[in-house]
């Protein structure tokens, strides 16, 4: 058990260093660099493999947003949809748009059809 600890404390430490990197370049203290920023990214992703995501946010969240963005990111990507209020908020704006977009698409097949 003390194993995965010092495993997951390295890991966190890790994440915090590239969330500040990302979080340096998305405020202006240190410059913009595109190609950097993803690679911090995509490493900030990998690392964050077989962590629990509660365990994280809960460790790193309010310390940093990005954190909890990449977590949204890739809990969305394993699961299609969102959680939460925000998820639910998504949703219900998704779905209206979806209506609108039907509704427009029925008007111009009537408008078409002979």
């Amino acid at each position: 058990m003390h194993a995965l600890s010092v495993r997951l404390s390295g890991k966190r430490l890790y994440i915090a260093d590239l969330a500040a990197r990302l979080e340096a370049m998305e405020n202006g203290r240190a410059p913009m660099n595109a190609l950097a920023y993803r690679l911090y990214a995509r490493r900030m992703a990998a690392a964050m493999e077989g962590y629990p995501p509660g365990l994280l946010a809960a460790q790193l969240g309010r310390a940093y947003p990005s954190v909890l963005h990449a977590i949204e990111h890739r809990q969305f990507e394993v699961d299609g949809a969102l959680s939460g209020q925000r998820g639910r908020g998504a949703r219900v704006v998704a779905t209206a748009l979806l209506r609108h977009l039907h509704r427009h698409r029925q008007r111009r097949q009537r408008r078409a059809a002979p």
